[in-house]
């Protein structure tokens, strides 16, 4: 791990490191599913015509479908939701650190030590946002993907309805 790295995690502090291991869970979650939707999405795309014998085959995807992605939503928009308040927990510590600091509780009232619990405030901010914000950008571009996949779904037993 390089030396700024390091740096990095010591000024924001441990409520930093617990947001940077939610980070870890959440992106390799939004992946996950962004993977599952893009495969769902070659396989329907290859899908011609349609029977009306798979037409119980369809509804079964389509329910599959959207409840795949509405229990990957909601566990994927608590680890959002958690980010920013993880944020704000490290917030929170900053500020006390600054107090302290002020107090000359901490050993020092220097300069230095009102600095660093700035910093581990606005790290921790920065670090909460940073998670969250592109996360939600992801997790609505597998919604969009997942109606894509039910259209598609709903455009093939159209198809088999007609034949029947």
């Amino acid at each position: 791990m390089s030396t700024a790295v390091r740096e990095l995690l010591r000024d924001g502090g441990p409520v930093l490191l617990a947001n940077l291991a939610l980070a870890v869970v959440l992106y390799s979650r939004c992946c996950g599913l962004l993977l599952q939707l893009v495969r769902t999405r070659r396989t329907l795309a290859g899908i011609r015509g349609v029977g009306t014998e798979q037409l119980p085959t369809l509804r079964r995807w389509q329910a599959e479908l959207q409840d795949s992605f509405r229990r990957q939503r909601l566990l994927i928009g608590a680890m959002i939701a958690a980010a920013p308040l993880l944020g704000l927990l490290g917030t929170v510590a900053g500020m006390i650190t600054t107090f302290e600091s002020l107090s000359g509780q901490a050993g020092s009232n220097s300069m230095e030590g009102l600095a660093g619990g700035i910093s581990e405030a606005l790290l921790n901010t920065e670090a909460g946002l940073a998670v969250a914000i592109p996360a939600v950008l992801l997790l609505y571009y597998a919604h969009r993907l997942t109606q894509k996949g039910v259209g598609r779904l709903v455009e093939l037993e159209a198809q088999g309805l007609e034949t029947f």
